[in-house]
């Protein structure tokens, strides 16, 4: 699942700033609050991010296998969510993603004839995705509950990759003018998946007599916010990432495609300004922390990795544009 963090966050987060109890506004509200903390739920975003210089080391089958330095990594990401049929309590969404990587490489001394990807100089990674998410707006112990499945389909530029599949559901705890705490879970269906579900929780607090407040998502992010100006937003925190790509190796000794998986924690600041009804550019930067950098044969849960690499922390930088056609009368 670590591929479409958006859809997981569609399940997530979905009631964040619900006030209504009628469906019309439930729908749109939820809508609305998606897409204001998370740019890939927009019809469509663009990212680029880089990172900066750090050494690495790395094991294979639990032995001492590579280490050097990445001078770089850059990806680019986009994305689009194309809304397919609404009714009052059924939304369907159809979304594509794609996402370009490339790590450049150096003072690797013996590279090995084992063919991931670590070698001198430049390697790319190209991986598509492609999903179809319903969703559910109802009432559920008089309170505002959203229910959420999920299928994706990913595949890399010369294999397919696997389905997969989540189902999940929030609701909301408590609810006040200025707080909102929300609670729900997520399933996976995944053999590849560490675990089969995941409790979420969110808590939204605005200070008393402050521009600030707070947003807390478990276990995504927790970022103290405020607006700046008119059309800017600044946000200060840390926040938790993930994403997966496939590496075609075609080694009989180890197998053909491996799934590499990597979390990462970037903390730092984030503006984001609307430049009109339409556009909203972002720009981030800070420290990038990698919690965890696997491969795993495709298919296979990441907990039985054969290769692991250990990553110095760096400096990161994100630039990036959403486009919306259809808020122009809902901001």
């Amino acid at each position: 699942m670590k591929r479409i963090t958006s859809i997981v966050l569609l399940a997530l987060v979905s009631t964040f700033a619900i006030a209504q109890k009628s469906q019309d506004s439930l729908r749109e509200k939820a809508v609305l609050s998606i897409k204001e903390k998370f740019p890939e739920t927009r019809i469509f975003n663009f990212e680029y991010n880089q990172s900066l210089d750090r050494s690495f080391s790395s094991e294979l089958l639990d032995q001492e296998f590579q280490e050097g330095d990445i001078k770089s990594q850059r990806n680019f990401k986009a994305s689009a969510n194309i809304p397919v049929y609404k009714t009052q309590k059924w939304s369907f969404t159809a979304s594509m993603f794609y996402q370009f990587r490339e790590f450049e490489f150096e003072n690797i001394e013996n590279p090995s004839s084992m063919p991931l990807f670590e070698r001198n100089g430049i390697v790319n990674f190209h991986n598509f995705s492609a999903a179809l998410s319903s969703t559910y707006f109802s009432i559920l112990f008089k309170k505002p509950v959203i229910f959420n499945a999920s299928i994706i389909a990913d595949a890399n530029e010369v294999n397919f990759g696997r389905f997969k599949g989540l189902l999940g559901f929030t609701f909301i705890l408590k609810q006040t003018e200025r707080t909102t705490i929300t609670l729900g879970a997520i399933g996976f269906i995944d053999p590849s998946s560490q675990i089969p579900f995941t409790p979420t929780f969110s808590y939204n607090h605005r200070f008393k007599n402050s521009t600030w407040e707070l947003d807390f998502i478990l276990p995504q992010r927790l970022l103290f916010r405020r607006p700046v100006g008119d059309n800017g937003r600044l946000s200060l925190g840390s926040r938790i990432g993930a994403s997966e790509f496939y590496i075609d190796v075609n080694d009989q000794a180890y197998g053909n495609v491996f799934a590499y998986s990597q979390i990462e924690l970037k903390t730092g600041i984030m503006y984001e300004h609307r430049i009109n009804d339409y556009l909203i550019t972002t720009f981030q930067g800070g420290l990038q922390n990698f919690i965890s950098n696997r491969a795993t044969e495709k298919g296979e849960p990441t907990q039985d990795f054969i290769y692991e690499n250990k990553q110095d922390a760096t400096g990161y930088f994100q630039i990036g544009i959403s486009i919306d056609p259809f808020s122009k009368n809902k901001n």
